[in-house]
């Protein structure tokens, strides 16, 4: 895991073997995970003059055919570089050039399919990605980047069943139960999609993401006491996630209990500060729990932020009402309606 003293060894390396293809490859593979495409590039273009120099010198047959398969993994590794620059016409070239030398390796297959996939050739991707199914060391991950090539277009149902097919045949894939969790979420069958979720929880407890996720669930299906469970954990593993805070202010909000919401949203607020509905639900907080001073410098905040929020102008004429301004009561309620307000949804006006 130290890439820093790896670095170190391969290039001490180059500078007793300067021809080493296996140390320029392994520099460029530790640049490409470290996202420093340009020296990953570098290191790629030297290893496949290498590859090539040794390949075209040799006559042993076995020799040539280990400096191919040399040859075509420099190759794949240079068109998953320029995958990641987005280069995608580059990155097939390269991706050509690997598997016209090593036509037996299904992965360059795959990584074809997935540079036509980042690309939005869909089309093209699903036939590559199909071509593999059958492949059984690979078949998991193709079913999940069919499952990413319908979810990419919002074909649910489709990507619910590549997604499905995964957790019932490898069970252990944790990223199918996410992904699975959250075609059902969009399909808003939460009860369905919080199962999903539960089941990659419990092969990894401690995802900030899932938690979240799972908490969000929880509080639309109206289980306030395992939302604040799951928003209490995700701030136990990140507690500088102002989302956390700002959704376990509204769960709490949600539930009546002020005093808590507004210190979620103090929090909130402390580490975003420009969060102008929290600003607002933290002022109606207050209004509710009969302070509509401070309710008011927080819906003067939040409305200058964002002053075509309806919503602002209706919480902020009950504060005016609260205290005794009739005027200005009017001129946020007439502001509110000017803004696609309901008259039928103001209550206490």
């Amino acid at each position: 895991g130290d890439t820093a003293l790896a670095i170190n060894t391969y290039q001490s390396v180059l500078e007793d073997f300067s021809r080493s293809f296996s140390a320029t490859k392994r520099l460029s593979e530790i640049y490409y995970y470290q996202k420093d495409y340009h020296n990953a590039i570098l290191y790629s273009n030297i290893a496949i003059e290498i590859a090539e120099e040794f390949y075209y010198d040799k006559n042993s047959v076995d020799l040539k055919t280990r400096f191919k398969t040399d040859l075509a993994d420099a190759h794949h590794l240079k068109g998953l570089i320029r995958l990641k620059q987005n280069r995608f016409n580059d990155a097939l070239n390269e991706m050509r050039r690997a598997a016209n030398l090593d036509p037996l390796n299904k992965t360059i297959t795959l990584d074809k399919g997935m540079v036509f996939f980042a690309a939005n050739n869909l089309d093209s991707a699903r036939y590559y990605f199909h071509t593999l199914k059958q492949e059984p060391e690979l078949r998991n991950k193709v079913l999940f980047s069919l499952g990413n090539s319908y979810y990419k277009v919002k074909n649910l149902d489709s990507a619910f069943y590549y997604y499905n097919e995964i957790s019932l045949s490898y069970p252990l894939f944790k990223t199918a139960h996410l992904y699975k969790g959250m075609v059902l979420t969009a399909m808003q069958k939460y009860k369905r999609a919080l199962a999903a979720l539960s089941t990659y929880l419990n092969l990894d407890s401690l995802s900030e993401e899932v938690l979240f996720r799972r908490a969000v669930l929880y509080n639309e299906l109206g289980e306030t006491d395992n939302a604040l469970r799951d928003w209490a954990r995700v701030i136990k593993i990140n507690d500088t996630n102002q989302e956390a805070y700002r959704n376990r202010g509204l769960t709490y909000f949600q539930a009546g209990i002020y005093d808590k919401a507004i210190l979620d949203f103090d929090k909130a607020l402390e580490l975003a500060p420009e969060q102008a509905y929290t600003e607002i639900n933290r002022g109606y907080s207050y209004y509710l729990l009969d302070n509509p001073k401070q309710a008011l410098i927080d819906l003067n905040n939040g409305i200058e932020k964002m002053p075509r929020y309806y919503f602002g102008y209706y919480f902020r004429a009950l504060v005016h009402i609260r205290l005794k301004n009739k005027k200005k009561c009017c001129m946020d309620a007439r502001r509110a309606l000017e803004l696609g307000m309901q008259e039928s949804a103001m209550d206490n006006l």
